[in-house]
């Protein structure tokens, strides 16, 4: 049991968010509360109509009598021995808050706030305001770790908030909270960040897409490739090097499959044209071309195209 100190614990929340994220196997953005409550026993998600409905009492008592906020609460169900994190569903509420106060009330319940201070609710009804107001720094604190890492944001070198609402789908206060984090000037990266980021190797996997522009749900993080300039004169046949191109020399990312050389697209085998593009085939990062259709490629990082049930 930790005792509740009269100053929130920044570095414990920090170290709890990324040993939440090895406990839950987070290596993919944006973070799915909804699937984690699912699959944990004795969690569960409540709208404040359903809570409303199950009291016999209207969705603004829920908020101003048991939830004392229009967010959310977490409460501990004595009764059914389970966590219930309640949410609020009113017009105000958009996806990007609603996640960021689901992850809030995860946290509450993750850093054993309710366990450590014998509570059923983080209110003021149960609490001082000093106690309130430091748990609820901490579970701040928790939530914008896992859901965008500020370690993780500098490693993606993320440009603004935007990038953060665009990858982690949190609203323009959360990721601009995030933001500010990420930008700030630290001596060093913790060892748990480090390994953290080596877990997302995956999603941060850089590598060439042959699709259209418009396939891509986050353009603004598309590059390409500069196109290797052709010899003056191709290499006579007998001169050939095994997978190579013999029009601009490349030897790098030439196989077997290999229909266009990577780097200048010219064809490597008879009929190649005949390949419909784009063909949808994912490259190595290296590419200017793909080499099964030999259309132009775009570069980005794997995550940002691609579900993790895909790249796994």
């Amino acid at each position: 049991m930790r005792s509740i100190n009269k100053i929130p614990d920044a570095l414990f929340a920090f170290q709890m968010a990324h040993r939440f994220m090895y406990d839950y196997n987070i290596r993919w953005l944006p973070v799915d509360p909804y699937e984690i409550i699912y699959r944990t026993p004795k969690w569960k998600l409540k709208y404040t109509h359903q809570l409303a409905y199950e009291l016999g009492v209207s969705v603004e008592y829920v908020e101003t009598h048991i939830m004392h906020s229009k967010d959310g609460l977490a409460m501990y169900d004595i009764a059914r021995d389970q966590y219930n994190i309640i949410i609020s569903n009113n017009a105000d509420m958009v996806d990007g808050r609603i996640r960021w106060t689901v992850f809030h009330e995860i946290g509450h319940i993750y850093l054993n706030h309710l366990q450590d201070l014998k509570k059923t609710a983080i209110t003021t009804e149960y609490l001082t305001q000093e106690e309130y107001n430091n748990l609820e720094f901490e579970a701040d604190i928790f939530a914008g770790e896992v859901l965008a890492s500020k370690w993780l944001m500098r490693y993606i070198d993320i440009v603004d908030e935007e990038d953060i609402s665009l990858l982690c789908r949190l609203s323009d206060k959360g990721a601009q909270s995030r933001y500010k984090k990420a930008t700030e000037n630290y001596s060093f990266i913790p060892a748990n960040a480090t390994y953290t980021i080596s877990r997302f190797s995956e999603y941060l996997k850089e590598v060439t897409v042959c699709q259209d522009y418009n396939w891509f749900e986050f353009p603004k993080f598309l590059t390409q490739n500069t196109p290797k300039p052709l010899l003056a004169k191709p290499k006579p046949s007998f001169a050939k090097v095994r997978n190579a191109c013999r029009f601009c020399g490349n030897e790098f990312g030439v196989t077997e499959r290999s229909n266009f050389c990577i780097a200048c697209g010219s064809p490597l085998k008879p009929n190649s044209y005949t390949i419909p593009s784009p063909c949808g085939h994912v490259n190595i990062k290296e590419a200017a071309f793909c080499e099964i259709c030999g259309g132009r490629v775009f570069r980005i990082r794997q995550g940002f195209c691609f579900e993790e049930c895909e790249c796994t």
